[in-house]
Parts: C-alpha cells; structure tokens; sequence
C-alpha cells in the first residue's frame, strides 16, 4: 500500500529523498497559507525541488511502461479535482468565489490552474500531477528522437519570452524538463555530490535566498520566472542543491540516531524528522488535498462565530498555517491506507480491492 500512495514508485527509495520532499511539500502548504510576499517569494522556488527528484529516481521506460505507471497521476488530478469542485461549488461562501459554476468547471478539466480567480482553489496545487505525466512523456520522446539536448536549451530559452500558460501544463513541462535532467546529473555523480553536499548545499541556500530577496519569486504554475529569468534559474538550481544537502544531512543523522543512547535524540529522529516522511509518503494525499483541508477548517472557524476573511487570513497566515498542517498530519496518522487510497487513486484502490477480496477465497 505505502508504494502506490507516492509520486515515485522505488522499492529501494533512498531516504534522503523522502526527507527533501516531505519538506517541500510542507513549504507548498506554508506558501498556500496567505503567508507575506517577500516569504513567498522565497517559498515558491521550492516547486524544483520535485521535478528534481523525479529526474534523480527516474528510469528509461518505453511508452507503453510510461503510460501502465503514470495514467494514474491524471486520474488522481480529475478524481480529486471533481472532489474538490463539488464540494468548492456547495460549501464555499460568495465572498470567496470569483466566477461562475461554468467557468470553474471548464478551467479544471482544461487544467488551467494558472488561472487562480477562475478555478477553484483547492484544485490549483494539482496541476503538478499532470505536469509531471506531460514532462516525463516529453523527456522520453525527445531521448527517443535523439533531440533532449536541444529541447532542454529550446524550453530554457523560453522563459525569456513569456509565451503565456497553455492548457494541459504543456508549456510549464517544455520549460522545467531541465531540472529533471539534472536530477538525473546528481544520481549518476552521486558520489562527487555527496562529497561537497556540506558546501553545495550552502552556496545553493545562498544563492536561493540572494535571488528570492532581489530579484523575484518563481511561479511554474502560471509560466512565470520572476523579472530576471536568467538569475531565477540559478536561484532554482541552487534551490534544488540544497533540498539536497538538507536530505543527505538529514538520512545521516537519522541513521546515526537509530544506535544513539540519548532518548532526546532518538526522539527527535523518529518523530520530528518522520513529519516530512510522512508528508512524502503521502505525497498525493498532501498535494491533493492541504487546500481543501484549510479550507474546511475556516468553514468550521466560521461556524464557531468567528469572522473569516481574505484580510484576516493574511494577517494571521501563521495561524492558517499552523491549523491546516496540523489537521494534514492527524488525517495522515489516522486515517488509514484504504481510505486514503481511495481518496486519492481510485483505479489503484480497485486493484487493492480486487485483491483483498482474492486472499479472502
């Protein structure tokens, strides 16, 4: 079960990479918490982190391979989107909705999530999921027709011009095929990395906090790369060398930990640090469904006589912040693997059905 509920399917997942992406995936909840600008400018550069790992545990694979193992990832965007549509088109309030039932609908099945006052915002955290099918399918027909190289300069290039965001994330897949490439890049130098991952991951927290401060955040979602594309790429890469770091730090000292005889330390290992493996394995659920989940704890705020509005998120986005990623946590912890799964893939939910009921005859 904890295999299928993840972006990635590895048996032998290297642990460093659970611990960069649960902590990724806690910055996307904090950058959807109506937190400051200047923060969230920093924060946003942190959507590299995922193509980065995908391209570091991806494996060549024919179409039809592709197709077996990632169709999921659309059928987790429109199952969780239609979930997340219904429930934004009887639950939400006026005062949160910017259009009409029609417009909505329209915007998430062409998954135009750029479009942040016309789709419902729960659903706007998917469009990664079908980022990641349109990318990696790009990444094997251009390996095929010997043209990666080329198309990697060709949708870096892009970034410069602002073509404008196109339905189904084609364009945003075109622009971010580098950063799987260079996942791929660190797993085959893996040992050299691992070498200077100290003094890598310190020039690339450097360089990422230099570029968010002064020159502007990054935004794949709507095709935008800050007012200097150039130097929002080096801030992205230096972004993904330090997701790096931070992970390989982090599986050492868990590693370490396991034999340590201070219970304080132990303690810190399993459970602190397990917060951002449990959001990594939960990757789907996490995406999916943090919004929604935000969103249901401000109609319960509401409901207890307290006045909720954009002006008042903003101002105590700590506070949105803290709710939302403590109530991800107990639904993770508590719910179980079925239910989850069901909530998230229900084709490999089917599968898991079928199965339980097999081992019963």
């Amino acid at each position: 079960m904890k295999r299928v509920e993840n972006l990635n399917t590895n048996k032998n997942r290297e642990l460093w990479v659970d611990y960069a992406r649960g902590l990724a995936l806690i910055m996307v909840i904090l950058a959807h918490s109506q937190i400051p600008w200047k923060l969230f400018g920093f924060v946003s550069y942190v959507i590299v982190v995922f193509p980065f790992l995908t391209g570091y545990l991806m494996k060549d694979m024919s179409f039809k391979e592709f197709f077996a193992k990632r169709i999921t990832l659309l059928i987790s965007y429109y199952y969780i989107g239609l979930i997340s549509y219904i429930l934004w088109i009887f639950l939400v309030p006026e005062a949160f909705r910017k259009a009409d039932n029609l417009t909505y609908l329209k915007n998430f099945l062409l998954i135009r999530t750029d479009l942040l006052d016309k789709i419902p915002l729960p659903i706007v955290p998917l469009w990664y999921l079908v980022f990641l099918f349109v990318a990696e399918f790009m990444l094997i027909a251009f390996r095929k027709l010997h043209m990666l190289p080329y198309a990697i300069a060709v949708g870096i290039l892009l970034r410069f011009f602002h073509p404008g965001a196109l339905p189904f994330k084609m364009d945003v897949a075109f622009s971010g095929l580098y950063m799987f490439w260079l996942g791929k890049f660190v797993k085959e130098r893996r040992t050299m990395f691992e070498k200077f991952g100290g003094l890598i991951g310190l020039v690339g927290l450097i360089t990422w906090t230099l570029v968010a401060l002064f020159v502007d955040g990054t935004s794949w979602n709507i095709d935008y790369y800050g007012i200097n594309p150039l130097l929002t790429f080096f801030g992205e890469i230096g972004t993904a060398m330090c997701f790096f770091s931070v992970g390989i730090i982090i599986e050492r000292f868990v590693n370490i930990s396991k034999n340590a005889d201070s219970l304080l330390r132990s303690f810190f290992a399993k459970y602190v640090l397990g917060i951002p493996k449990l959001f990594s394995d939960n990757a789907i659920f996490a995406f999916g469904y943090h919004i929604l989940v935000g969103g249901l704890t401000i109609l319960v705020t509401t409901a207890l006589g307290f006045t909720v509005t954009e002006e008042t998120l903003r101002a105590y986005w700590y506070i949105a912040f803290a709710l939302t990623f403590g109530v991800m946590v107990l639904l993770m912890i508590l719910l179980p693997k079925p239910i989850k799964l069901l909530l998230t893939q229900p084709d490999l939910f089917l599968k898991w059905l079928r199965k339980e009921r097999g081992s019963r005859k």
